[in-house]
């Protein structure tokens, strides 16, 4: 029996948004919060690693304003979350609103 796709949101980030949520979901989680290996965080992941090496400055602008569209889970938009708000008051990081600066809020989503 084929396995059905779950319904997926489309959310369109700039890389710096991008780079955010990795920076959170996988650099600073250290295993903390679960469920970051899913395809929707590895795509974020491939999207990062496009990131021209060289380049001057105007380059490297272009590239961290560029927006995408990505499609995530419900499951995947909700690990983003914890990982954007727990992993700060783990570390006892005071918590800025970085979600807010790229992140669609609820309302928004779906």
């Amino acid at each position: 029996m084929p396995e059905e796709k779950s319904e997926t949101v489309k959310i369109e980030l700039t890389m710096y948004g991008v780079a955010e949520v990795v920076k959170w979901c996988i650099t600073r989680n250290n295993g903390r919060i679960p469920g970051v290996d899913t395809p929707g965080i590895k795509q974020l992941q491939a999207a990062l690693e496009e990131k021209p090496q060289g380049g001057d400055y105007y380059t490297l602008d272009k590239f961290w304003k560029s927006k995408r569209t990505f499609e995530f889970t419900p499951q995947e938009i909700e690990t983003i979350y914890r990982c954007l708000y727990d992993i700060p008051n783990f570390d006892g990081v005071q918590l800025p609103q970085i979600r807010f600066k790229f992140w669609p809020t609820p309302e928004h989503v779906g």
